[in-house]
């Protein structure tokens, strides 16, 4: 009988995360997140593909995003990009000072099943080519991080990194990276944005080292603003 029942409880466990990710896609299709987002690859390839967008992509969301920060966001979306999705087509010129027009927000409000279940789905959209593990966290020396992040590659132009008002608005903002971002995909990103988004205007890094790159997903990694 107990034998009986453990395999049971094991077949439950083996079973339900995939029965809960179909479920997810079904919240993912009902509420029309395709209509925005791009949950199928490849990533576009023209300016007017990308001028085009409504929303970043999610065909690679388990690659990118930690699940946790998956559920609240889907049942409270907060502002990531402070000039939308395609910052070119928010701000406007006024008296020489850029502007920053109505930022579509999104629109998600899901019930907190619904959203753990659309979190399962979203983790299984991956990037089978990304290596895992090949960040590696730990101990690190901040001053050098912020000096490498800041001055050297001067990050803070295009995001705003240590609290709002300060940095750019053309990319997504950093405060809660380390709650947001899959370490490994930080990395993966950094070295090489185009693998991921073949005409994103962040430029690769092929100056600086590994430990360069460690240094800064590291950095970025400890940002866990709420």
């Amino acid at each position: 009988m107990k034998s009986g029942m453990i395999t049971l409880l094991l077949t439950i466990a083996l079973v339900a995360p995939a029965a809960f990710a179909a479920d997810g896609k079904a919240v993912v299709e009902s509420n029309k997140c395709g209509d925005c987002h791009k949950m199928t690859g490849p990533a576009v390839k023209t300016i007017a593909e990308v001028k085009a967008r409504k929303a970043p992509d999610l065909f690679y969301a388990g690659s990118k995003f930690k699940k946790d920060w998956l559920v609240g966001f889907l049942q409270k979306p907060e502002q990531l990009r402070p000039a939308g999705t395609v910052y070119a087509n928010n701000i406007s010129d006024k008296g020489g000072k850029d502007v920053i027009g109505n930022v579509p927000a999104c629109a998600s409000k899901l019930s907190a099943g619904d959203a753990a279940a659309a979190a399962d789905y979203l983790m299984t959209l991956k990037d089978a080519s990304m290596k895992e593990g090949i960040a590696k966290l730990g101990k690190f020396k901040k001053a050098r991080a912020k000096i490498l992040v800041f001055k050297k590659q001067g990050c803070d132009a295009c995001h705003q990194i240590k609290k709002r008002g300060k940095g750019g608005v053309s990319c997504p903002t950093l405060f809660n990276a380390g709650k947001r971002l899959n370490p490994d995909w930080i990395y993966s990103f950094v070295k090489n944005p185009q693998h991921w988004d073949p005409k994103v205007w962040m430029a690769a890094r092929p100056d600086l080292s590994d430990s360069d790159f460690q240094l800064i997903v590291n950095y970025l990694s400890s940002l866990k603003k709420k």
